[in-house]
Formats: C-alpha cells, structure tokens, sequence
C-alpha cells in the first residue's frame, strides 16, 4: 500500500485534480479545525481516534467504520479530543466529473443529494462500512500507479462505491442513525439559508424563533462552533460562489446574495477563500 499521509491541513482546500483525489490520513498531533466548505463532493471515513464531527447544526460522536457524506454547501467542522491516533481516508470528488461519470438513469451523486435533503450525513452500518473500507483501499492504492488499466479500474471502483451508497440510502436503513441537533439551531440554520438574499441579523432572527438575542447568540456558537454572524457569510459566500459559476456577472453577484456594498463582498471572498471573485472565475473557467 502506498505511504499513510499526515494531514497539512488549511481552511481553503481546493483540488488539484479534475477528477477525484484519494487519501489515507493518519495523525497523532492534529487538533480542531474550523468551520468550512469546498467545492467538491467529499466522502470521509473514519477508522479510528477520538472524535467529533459537525455537518451544519448536526452533530456526530464518530465510531470506526463511520461514513460522513459531505456535499458542496454544507458546511463542517472535525473535532479531534487529544486522541493518540486519528485515521481516516477521505475521497474528494469533482462535481462535473461525477456528472460526466452519471447516466441518464443513474446519477451518482444521489447518496449526497439524499444525506443533504434528510440533513442527516452519517451512515453507520458494519456491513456497509467494510465492503466501502475495502474498495477505498484498492481505490487509494490504484490512484497511486499508472500501470495500464489502473485509471480504468479507478473509475470502476468509485462508481461501485457510489452505487453502494445510493441503493442503502434509497432504502432508508440510515434514517435510524443517531445524529443529535438543536431544534432552536436548527430553525433559524433553515430560515437562514432560505433567505440569504434578504437583510439577517441576530435580533430579527432572535424574534423568528422567541427567544432572546443573547440567547440566541450563545446557544448557536456553542452548537455550530461559529457565530451566527459567521455562519451567515459563509452561507452567504457558498452561494455567490454558485452564482459565479453560472457567468452571473461578478457586479451583480453581491446583491443577490444579500451582501450590501461589493466592497465587503470582496472582503470576505477574499478572506475565506484566499483568492479574490474574478480570481476565482478564472479559477473554474
């Protein structure tokens, strides 16, 4: 097998590859990270350690052979509590390439689709969780050589394990897993992202939900690990970000997407994600 990576992690991750990226990670000194998001699909699972998860308001007390399925606009966050060992791998997978990878009949991008519309990214099932632990393995092993045929049983692989996960998703065993949320959370993350294009702030959402804004402003940072005032330009960067890639002009990008001046759209794009609006069309054109 090919050599276990320790994680150099960073907060703005972007794939280097058109199609997928492939890694076994294996820590001893990692610690938690912050909240954020990527432009890819992202298929993590997890073999061993102390640690929590955090997709949106819903938390995950992870245990080995866990599967996290993480979409585009979710945001997440890893928790790892001092463990000796953390061990993963983790898949990402580029969107246009699981669309070029997809049939008219059979999308395969509907494991995450489903996990994201039920808000419930964790699977846990023994019998699911080896037969995936062992096609990532021969996947992550292949993703290393260029031995003929290897890069056409890559793509085998990762639609067998694609297949998997959509059919057990489509039969609703995973509905019984344990995930534990705030309702009050939860509320205000649903009217949030519903309304991003419109003037949020903390004491109107505070009144959406009939509690006090200092209530409100303690409870949401102790569940997500973010402001709410944080989450809400997060929420609201995905977004633009989205806009951008539809060729909505760059100018118009920020009004929709409830920032008040290009300026501070600017700002904050530039901040999260390291590279600037224009940066980042030249980027995906």
């Amino acid at each position: 097998m090919s050599k276990i990576k320790a994680t150099k992690w960073k907060s703005t991750q972007f794939m280097t590859s058109h199609d997928f990226e492939i890694n076994f990670y294996r820590d001893k000194d990692l610690r938690t990270v912050s909240m954020h998001s990527h432009d890819f699909y992202e298929l993590y699972f997890f073999m061993q350690g102390s640690v929590g998860y955090i997709v949106e308001n819903g938390h995950y007390k992870l245990e080995a052979g866990d599967i996290l399925l993480i979409s585009p606009t979710n945001l997440h966050q890893m928790d790892i509590s001092g463990t000796p060992v953390y061990e993963r791998i983790v898949l990402w997978l580029n969107t246009k390439y699981l669309f070029q990878l997809s049939t008219q009949n059979t999308d395969l991008s509907l494991c995450f689709k489903i996990s994201s519309k039920h808000k419930n990214h964790l699977l846990r099932d023994p019998i699911l969780a080896e037969t995936l632990k062992s096609y990532l393995l021969n996947l992550y092993t292949l993703s290393k050589s260029d031995k003929y045929g290897d890069d056409i049983s890559c793509e085998i692989y990762i639609k067998a394990i694609l297949l998997n996960l959509s059919k057990y998703l489509k039969s609703a065993k995973y509905e019984n897993t344990e995930i534990e949320s705030n309702d009050i959370v939860r509320k205000v993350t649903d009217y949030v992202n519903a309304h991003l294009n419109q003037s949020l702030n903390l004491d109107m959402l505070a009144k959406e939900v009939f509690i006090s804004k200092y209530y409100l402003a303690h409870l949401f940072k102790e569940e997500t690990g973010i402001t709410l005032y944080q989450y809400i330009i997060k929420k609201r960067l995905i977004l633009s970000k989205r806009y951008i890639e539809q060729k909505l002009p760059i100018t118009e990008v920020y009004s929709k997407c409830g920032f008040t001046d290009y300026s501070n759209f600017f700002r904050a794009f530039k901040q999260e994600y390291d590279i600037t609006p224009k940066q980042y069309f030249k980027l995906i054109s």
